[in-house]
């Protein structure tokens, strides 16, 4: 018996071995395997991102094709889902598709018809035709929704290569969710009827980001609204980001996806259009939606607003990711070259103010944006070399001349309490008569006036009196109660009459909005409209010269801010005058 003992613990020590041995030959194999995996996996990636520049595995896997869910003869792309639209590999591919199909004689009657072709209008359809003779193409599309009224435009003919015989056109205005019929209507040169085509473009399966009709509200204006679109410029979705146009009556009529972040405003210049689609990018697309170039700010982050200098170089605000503060700096972009350089960094300026503030760790910050808030730039106007700049944080504005090669502080138009005690008080020009001052202000407009020296300023004057980088002082002895970003009484419609001889500032004219302590945005407009949007009220409105109300539109927030609202009627870039 005790050998049989013996014996079975041999043989259940020899077992567990075994078991052991088994155990760790799984694990090792386990691990290599998951080494293996992992290796795999990141080769698949380097493979996917190579593919996603390779114009030869672009031009297997784009394909432009007939989509008999749209509607008879209208074709669509299809491209895989890593490949984004803003990339300039893609779109070089996908316009040498376009231009072999268009080696065919497409005629009024037998157009070809591309359905967002580029990527940048859900909403859009294009279409290329020939003509013998010098035609005007006009078009109207209709829905059978009654709370829908149509859309009707005549489109530019002189945008692609100044000719009329070539006929290469971006349709916009198309309604989402349902089936579009449109009327095309061509006309000679003397404006008669030569012939019309009907089809229909079905988005009954087609969804969109933004919302596809805002809540709208009449004033008692009995004045025009101006003709035109409305950009909603930064919107708060919980998923894709987007810039969107609605029309007079609240109805989407344009949708293009953005990267990230948002669209500050919308530049035009030589029949081409320019927004920004991340924090970093600059597109430039054109009137049929190609983006034919990318502006990349290098080490910068873009800042709510950018324009053209005179010789036509996109000037940015910016913050510079690689020092301490930020939103303090203008940078330019050679849309030549692309080279991008600093045009001046503000902390040098007002080094010594800056020493005086403080690191902000409690405020929501955009991503990448960590440092000293001191300044805050959130709007430029150029002036042939200077710049009138608005200061969130410091509640200010400020010119600066000859900003690129001999910067010189001009004036600061604020309260005197904000720069007491700092050698900047001596720039603060005298408020002359008795007004409530600005706060937080957004969105500078400028207008000469008849004497030199002497112009206007209109703006958003948010009314919101915080300062993080200033946590000590108190705006309540200014004037300014207002210290939540979402909950106040009221923010302004305001113009400043600036007198550089006299150096003081008065106001002469404002009317009273709803209330936004943040972002925001006032726009007058050529006919004496104006249009301003309450960013954290999702509210954007039109007002005639007496600033009465002509009608308001409300827009559903997701989650906090509309973040500007600017009026444009693509004359000369769509459309014809």
């Amino acid at each position: 018996m005790k050998k049989r003992r013996r014996v079975n613990k041999k043989r259940d020590w020899n077992l567990i071995k075994r078991i052991a041995l088994v155990v760790l030959f799984l694990t090792v194999i386990s691990a290599i395997s998951c080494g293996a995996v992992i290796f795999i996996r990141g080769l698949n990636e380097k493979i996917v991102e190579s593919q996603l520049n390779d114009e030869g595995w672009l031009a297997q896997h784009i394909k432009i094709t007939k989509n008999s869910n749209l509607g008879k003869n209208i074709y669509s792309v299809n491209r895989p889902a890593d490949v984004k639209i803003f990339d300039m590999v893609y779109q070089e591919v996908l316009q040498e598709k376009v231009d072999v199909l268009l080696e065919n004689n497409y005629s009024f009657s037998n157009p070809l018809m591309i359905y967002n072709l580029y990527g940048t209008n859900t909403l859009g359809l294009n279409i290329y035709f020939k003509t013998e003779d010098e035609c005007e193409l006009s078009y109207t599309i209709h829905v059978d929704n009654k709370e829908i009224p149509d859309f009707s435009k005549t489109l530019d003919n002189d945008s692609f290569n100044n000719l009329k015989k070539n006929h290469q056109y971006q349709l916009i205005g198309f309604v989402p969710g349902l089936k579009n019929k449109v009327t095309l209507v061509l006309k000679d040169k003397d404006g008669k009827v030569i012939d019309t085509k009907k089809f229909t473009l079905d988005l009954t399966e087609v969804s969109v980001n933004a919302e596809e009709k805002l809540e709208v509200k009449d004033g008692d204006s009995e004045e025009e609204l101006a003709n035109g679109l409305y950009a909603m410029l930064g919107n708060d979705s919980d998923q894709q980001d987007y810039l969107a146009l609605y029309d007079n009556d609240g109805i989407l009529r344009m949708e293009t996806e953005i990267r990230g972040y948002r669209s500050h405003r919308i530049l035009f210049r030589n029949n081409k259009m320019y927004y920004s689609v991340s924090q970093s990018k600059i597109a430039e697309v054109n009137h049929l939606g190609q983006v034919t170039e990318i502006y990349n700010t290098g080490h910068y982050y873009l800042h709510h607003d950018y324009t053209f200098d005179d010789d036509g170089n996109l000037i940015v605000l910016a913050n510079n990711r690689k020092k301490a503060t930020e939103e303090d700096c203008i940078i330019k972009i050679d849309l030549d070259t692309k080279a991008v350089t600093e045009v001046i960094d503000f902390e040098e300026m007002f080094k010594s103010y800056v020493k005086t503030c403080t690191l902000d760790t409690t405020s929501a910050r955009d991503e990448g944006e960590d440092g000293i808030d001191w300044l805050h730039l959130n709007s430029i106007v150029w002036l042939d070399g200077d710049v009138l700049l608005s200061s969130r944080e410091t509640s200010s504005i400020i010119r600066v001349n000859d900003v690129e090669t001999n910067p010189e502080l001009v004036y600061i138009l604020s309260d005197p309490k904000i720069w007491e005690d700092t050698e900047f008080s001596k720039y603060v020009y005298e408020k002359k008569g008795d007004f409530k001052i600005h706060a937080g202000q957004h969105s500078l407009n400028y207008k000469e006036g008849s004497e030199d020296g002497v112009y206007t300023i209109t703006f958003f004057d948010n009314n919101y009196g915080k300062a993080n980088s200033q946590p000590k002082f108190d705006y309540s002895k200014l004037g300014i109660k207002n210290q939540d970003s979402f909950k106040g009484d009221s923010s302004y419609y305001y113009v400043y009459e600036v007198n550089e001889n006299e150096k003081t500032f008065e106001l002469v004219d404002s009317f009273e909005v709803l209330y936004s302590g943040i972002v925001s945005s006032v726009q007058p407009l050529d006919n004496g409209n104006v249009v301003v949007d309450s960013g954290t009220a999702g509210v954007f409105a039109e007002y005639d010269s007496n600033h009465n109300l002509i009608r308001q539109f409300k827009a559903k927030l997701n989650k906090y801010m509309i973040y500007r609202v600017f009026k444009y009627d693509f004359n000369d870039f769509w459309f014809e005058d």
